[in-house]
């Protein structure tokens, strides 16, 4: 039996809910960490995807206040996912920040339960018996508390509170945990079923964060790989036809859920693909982004040093943001090296143990300048930014590493309750060691102001080297004639006052405008033929309408804005993002790639016939 099948309240899963808690005390407190590296950008992301979403937009692709007003196609570039559950808080009627906080501690707690439900699942399917089965659970335990307490993913909320890739973390348990059970399982009854989980999983980390596509999806190709071997090997005297035929079918399941999980995010995917070269990418992979700049020394992983910095130092150790692995985490990981090197020292899931160290290895040393030559001579790399980030895969592969570890430790012939203390002890202990890292820098008052277009404005003036621009922009700018407009926190923001509308050739005057995430325009007086310019970046999928009828428009130099030829009298002008042939490819592809595995799995649960 499973441990899935198991019914009534498990006290392990409760007790980790309730320690896991401890880490997100923070977001109780009144305040935010604005001041945070990506503190601002998690909330106003998150308001400027509400605004689209209010516009019209049930698939956002525009942030209207970016560039000084200019807008910026943000969520071409991020994925949507984490974004989507912030806003059923907002729907709810949270306030945008608030709304954010309580979005991080689901996730949080989503990815911990993962991560117990995965190593729970491995000791009760790998024990050697009932005496080491019993205590899956608390080994789970131990897993779902280092996921949480491990450093950098404490670093990932209250140091550098990436809200997208802390989300994109949580479902990286529940992808390997669903291609774990595809692939154990084989095509037993039920494989659609697991089938569809996995393929959803997976879209569900790509659909979180791009940076996933590069880093988790080579992670889990090789854990594909590896449980492929195992499951052949597991099986080689179970079937007539040698492990041979069942491998071959695992392996076509695998692959087939892999594919369909990349098909799934394909709205994301294939715009990301055609639109993302229509902005200036360079900006966002040199200079400060530039990869070389960021590399971790070795010393780096086993140094307590704890900030609220940069990895400033592009010529050595000397960052102002920590980069420790854990002291527990590190421990339990040469644990498990020790058991994995001794013959004499056999445990069941050696062959997982050293699958998670050889992972954990090779990402760990993917972050050195070791690995310079790699990144060199793969120029999509470039795209991640910081090596450094890698670490949220050794979050995933140390936290599994340590429940293990305690799984093997909970094998003695000790007496149920000295197990019982020894996991407390541990789980304890996890808490413990991080638990004084579990804090941000400075909260600072939720003010409107922060939750709309002027927070991004205002972040804007400070750092100009975040403007982005599109490949049309002709010259750089810091300003934009919206910019004091939003650089006004006095009283209420109101988007539809800002000067959106601008008559470049001819006489007339501006009514009304109005600026409302993906629609932008107003009412013009022409006494002549005249051209009037839309203060918008120009971007595939615009279309502008006079009087509600489509017409064409250029671009405005030398800031790569909209205009458009008006005529003479009173017209409404609209601008509206609408469909491009890549998003509505990429929409089809995922719509079809789901209805036919929701259409396999409704099939397999009427009895029809496996593969």
């Amino acid at each position: 039996m499973a441990p899935e099948s198991a019914r009534g309240p498990d006290p392990w899963a409760i007790l980790l809910l309730v320690l896991s808690l401890l880490a997100l005390t923070p977001l109780v407190a009144p305040g935010y960490f604005y001041g945070a590296h990506d503190g601002r950008h998690s909330v106003f992301y998150v308001a400027m995807f509400d605004e689209s979403l209010r516009s019209g937009a049930l698939w956002p692709r525009w942030a209207m206040d970016h560039a000084q007003g200019y807008g910026y196609p943000t969520f071409v570039l991020q994925a949507p996912l984490a974004f989507y559950v912030a806003e059923i808080f907002v729907l709810l009627g949270m306030g945008i920040t608030r709304a954010v906080k309580v979005a991080w501690a689901l996730g949080f707690l989503w990815g911990a339960w993962g991560a117990y439900r995965l190593v729970r699942r491995w000791v009760w399917t790998l024990a050697p018996g009932p005496t080491v089965r019993r205590w899956a659970s608390g080994a789970g335990l131990v897993a779902g508390l280092l996921f949480v307490f491990i450093p950098y993913h404490l670093v990932d909320i209250y140091v550098r509170a990436a809200f997208a890739e802390t989300m994109m973390m949580a479902w990286l348990p529940w992808a390997v945990l669903a291609f774990d059970r595809l692939i154990a399982q084989g095509t037993a009854p039920g494989w659609q079923g697991r089938l569809l989980g996995a393929a959803l999983s997976l879209a569900a980390v790509l659909l979180t964060h791009v940076f996933a596509l590069l880093a988790f999806v080579p992670l889990l190709a090789g854990f594909v790989g590896f449980r492929l071997l195992l499951a052949a090997w597991e099986g080689r005297s179970q079937s007539r036809a040698g492990p041979w035929r069942p491998l071959a079918r695992n392996v076509l399941l695998a692959l087939s859920a892999g594919l369909a999980g990349i098909l799934l995010a394909a709205a994301f995917l294939v715009p990301l693909v055609v639109d993302g070269p229509f902005v200036d990418q360079q900006g966002w992979v040199r200079d400060t982004y530039d990869f070389r700049r960021h590399w971790v020394y070795l010393g780096q992983f086993l140094s307590p040093y704890w900030g609220y910095g940069f990895s400033d130092d592009p010529a050595g150790a000397n960052d102002t943001l920590g980069f420790q692995l854990g002291a527990v985490a590190v421990i339990l990981a040469l644990v498990a090296l020790y058991r994995v090197a001794r013959p004499q020292a056999w445990t069941p899931w050696r062959g997982l143990l050293g699958f998670l160290l050889l992972a954990t290895a090779a990402v760990l040393l993917s972050m050195t300048p070791w690995a310079a030559f790699l990144w060199e001579r793969i120029p999509v790399l470039a795209v991640i930014q910081f090596p450094w980030r890698l670490m949220a895969l050794t979050t995933l592969t140390l936290a599994l590493l340590g429940g293990l570890v305690v799984a093997d430790l909970l094998g003695t012939t000790a007496p149920p309750r000295e197990r019982r203390a020894g996991v407390l002890v541990m789980a304890l202990l996890v808490v413990y060691a991080s638990y004084s890292y579990a804090r941000p820098g400075e909260l600072e008052p939720i003010e409107p102001w922060r939750e709309d277009g002027r927070a991004v404005a205002e972040f804007e003036a400070t750092y100009p080297d975040m403007i982005g621009y599109t490949s049309q922009v002709e010259e750089p700018f810091t300003t934009s004639p919206m910019t004091e407009q939003y650089l006004d926190r006095q009283g209420e923001f109101d988007p539809d006052r800002l000067a959106r509308l601008a008559i470049l050739e001819g006489r007339g005057r501006i009514l009304d405008q109005y600026s409302r995430g993906q629609r932008f325009g107003g009412t013009v007086e022409m006494a002549t033929p005249g051209v009037v310019q839309i203060r918008v970046y120009d971007f595939p999928g615009w279309q502008v309408r006079i009087d509600g009828r489509p017409v064409p428009h250029r671009t405005s130099p030398p800031y790569g804005l909209i205009q458009v030829e008006v005529p003479p009298g009173r017209h409404g002008i609209e601008l509206v993002m609408g469909w491009t042939p890549a998003r509505a490819l990429g929409m089809g592809v995922s719509g079809a790639t789901l209805l036919v595995l929701v259409g396999l799995w409704l099939w397999g649960r009427r009895g029809q016939p496996t593969l």
